[in-house]
C-alpha cells in the first residue's frame, strides 16, 4: 500500500484529484494482490486505467496547452507510451490469460507510474503554473 503524501499535489485540484483516483485503484490492487486475488482484480484495475487515462491525459494535457507548458510534446509522448503499456497488458490477458506475471508487471508499471510520472513529471506542471502566478 502508497499512502498519498502531500508533496505529490502539484496545486491543481482537478489533476491532483485524479492522481489520488489512482492511487486509491493502485492500493485496492495492491490489496487484492496480498490477498492472492490479484488475478480476479487485473481485468477490472486494467479497465479502469483505460477509463482513466483518457480523462486523466485529455484534462492534464488540455491544462498543459492552456498554459503554454513547455514540455507538453515530451509530455504527451510519455502518456501515449503508457496506454500504450496498458494495451499491451489487456492484449497479453486476453491471448495468455491472466498469470502471475501479468500481476506483477501491472504492479510494478503502476507503482513506477504513480512513484515517478506523478512526482516528478507531473510536478512540473504546477511549478509552471506557479512561476506563471508568481509573473502576473
Amino acid at each position: 500500500m502508497i499512502a498519498w503524501k502531500d508533496s505529490y499535489d502539484i496545486g491543481v485540484e482537478k489533476i491532483d484529484c485524479q492522481h489520488r483516483e489512482l492511487l486509491a485503484k493502485l492500493n485496492e490492487f495492491f490489496e487484492a494482490c496480498t490477498k492472492q486475488q490479484g488475478k480476479e482484480k487485473i481485468g477490472e484495475t486494467l479497465k479502469f486505467l483505460k477509463e482513466y487515462t483518457l480523462e486523466h491525459f485529455g484534462s492534464e494535457e488540455q491544462l498543459m496547452k492552456d498554459i503554454d507548458f513547455p514540455e507538453l510534446t515530451e509530455h504527451q509522448k510519455i502518456h501515449a507510451e503508457f496506454v500504450q503499456t496498458v494495451l499491451e497488458l489487456e492484449e497479453t490477458l486476453n491471448t495468455k490469460g491472466v498469470s502471475v506475471l501479468s500481476t506483477i508487471k501491472l504492479n510494478r508499471t503502476l507503482t513506477d507510474w504513480l512513484l515517478n510520472h506523478i512526482n516528478k513529471c507531473d510536478k512540473l506542471i504546477g511549478e509552471c503554473i506557479a512561476k506563471r502566478d508568481k509573473a502576473v
